[in-house]
């Protein structure tokens, strides 16, 4: 047995206009969607995500509803920075809580993205709350904090960046983020790093290391998780690779990696680079992945894992596949055409891509910046029927 992933629509959740966004950015990207199954009547709302770089300061989040199972979108509220007023500038995602925590009940909607003054001095994750389903939100807290968003700033403190919400085997709620802060030891580069809430988001627990190679030089980062149908977690990232090798022998600019955990919070040695995610033809990811576990494709369901590739990497103007596993991210992977296309030759089209089930778990909707032109992107969307055959 095996997925069958059928294309049925297409199109545009939203497109900038050249004259509200900086002359030197793309406008929108790290697209991440959520379909609402705790929201009583709102149930099957889809929401969406995104960063937008306007010329608006502070910025905002801004999230697009659709009440058509992802046909159509519409504004549907914004997420501003009311804990610093520095606004919310890169990286948010978004969560539905499915059962209480703490003081949340089920259908809180969860949100964490980077707050950055506009001279990007400092880094800061905070995280909201949303008691009515998307509309309204407030701060609940700060999970932590860094220095200036720039990468490999050796004599200043480290950002820390792209946060990634979910709960774990206590049902507590769970951060796993990027953290440069311990560069400030030079066998590390940049790391993966996680906390846990045991009060709902209102204060978070001591840093516990996730993946941090030490060599100096690897850099993993951008981690998204999904929980098997078994109770193990399953966490894919990348690593940026520099001067030193990969395990497989090579050194290409950034690999995706794969790692297990029982409890999600406990994912091993920090120094194991993980399990590199190739197809049998030697096909692997590369860069910014994106996770979901589904119940089609066969006995154990499907992992399937998203990646952007660099035209340098395969020549084309459109990556193609998803690649998906049948045995619960263990043993090989297969190839799956994507639901959107983007031109690889466009630096950030396809940068972070987003995806989740809709429509009762039957159909994927995949989120990705897409070009509108050689630099202005859009957020586009595919939907497909999630089949086994």
């Amino acid at each position: 047995m095996a997925l069958k992933l059928k294309k049925e629509y297409a199109g545009v959740v939203y497109s900038p206009r050249r004259e509200e966004i900086y002359s030197n950015g793309g406008g929108v990207l790290y697209p991440r969607p959520v379909e609402l199954h705790h929201a009583g009547e709102l149930n099957g709302l889809v929401l969406a995500v995104f960063d937008h770089y306007t010329l608006q300061e502070p910025p905002v989040f801004p999230i697009y509803a659709s009440r058509d199972h992802g046909r159509t979108w519409e504004f549907y509220s914004q997420v501003e920075d009311t804990k610093n007023g520095h606004g919310m500038r890169f990286q948010p995602m978004l969560l539905e809580l499915d059962r209480d925590v703490a003081d949340l009940p089920a259908g809180t909607l969860l949100l964490t993205g980077n707050s950055i003054p506009l001279s990007f001095e400092t880094t800061e994750l905070l995280l909201f709350v949303s008691r009515d389903h998307g509309k309204s939100w407030e701060c609940r807290s700060s999970i932590c904090a860094g220095g200036p968003p720039i990468e490999r700033n050796w004599e200043a403190l480290g950002p820390v960046w792209e946060p990634f919400l979910y709960l774990n085997a206590e049902g507590d709620l769970t951060v796993v983020y990027t953290d440069e802060r311990p560069h400030t030891d030079r066998r590390f580069n940049q790391t993966l790093a996680l906390a846990v809430s045991t009060d709902g988001g209102k204060s978070w627990g001591e840093q516990k290391m996730v993946c941090a190679i030490p060599d100096g030089e690897q850099r993993p980062g951008m981690a998204i998780v999904t929980r098997l149908p078994n109770g193990r977690y399953f966490m894919c990232y990348e690593i940026v690779c520099f001067a030193a090798q990969t395990p497989q022998g090579e050194t290409p600019t950034c690999d995706v990696y794969c790692r297990f955990s029982d409890d999600g919070v406990d994912w091993g040695d920090p120094a194991y680079w993980g399990k590199r995610i190739e197809a049998a033809d030697g096909m692997y990811l590369g860069n910014m992945p994106y996770c979901l576990w589904v119940p089609q494709g066969g006995e154990n369901g499907t992992v399937i894992v998203s990646g952007k590739r660099d035209s340098g990497e395969l020549g084309l103007r459109d990556p193609g596949d998803f690649l998906v596993n049948y045995n619960l991210g263990e043993g090989p992977w297969e190839k799956v055409h994507m639901l959107v296309s983007y031109d690889a030759r466009i630096h950030q089209a396809g940068w972070s891509m987003g995806m989740c089930t809709i429509e009762d778990g039957s159909r994927l909707l995949q989120l990705a910046p897409t070009q509108c032109d050689p630099v202005l992107l859009q957020i586009s969307y595919g939907i497909g029927d999630l089949e086994t055959v």
